[in-house]
């Protein structure tokens, strides 16, 4: 595993996500309360900027359309076929960091 540093969590507000953009892949990085979360940022509806959506308890919804997605697990409540990619997160101190493929 590559875990890369991107934010940290002091800077992120509980309830909210922030854009990571790291070789040239752009993730949505979500706080649920002391935990972290990271998916694709574009939904994969029409690509809307999901680290723009609204967050509704464990699911984002896009900006765009509202189609809606677990932020743990990438999921859409629509259809088990429909799943964002979702990245491993850790938090080391105030650091949060990404693995990437």
């Amino acid at each position: 595993m590559s875990f890369v540093p991107v934010a940290k969590a002091s800077e992120i507000p509980p309830g909210s996500a922030i854009l990571v953009e790291i070789n040239n892949l752009e993730i949505a990085l979500f706080r649920l309360g002391d935990e972290f979360y990271a998916t694709s940022n574009l939904c994969i509806h029409q690509g809307g900027p999901l680290a723009e959506g609204r967050i509704d308890g464990e699911q984002v919804i896009c900006p765009w359309h509202h189609w809606r997605f677990n932020i743990k697990d990438g999921t859409s409540p629509l259809s088990p076929k429909l799943k964002l990619r979702t990245f491993p997160v850790k938090r080391e101190e105030d650091q949060i960091l990404i693995d990437l493929p």
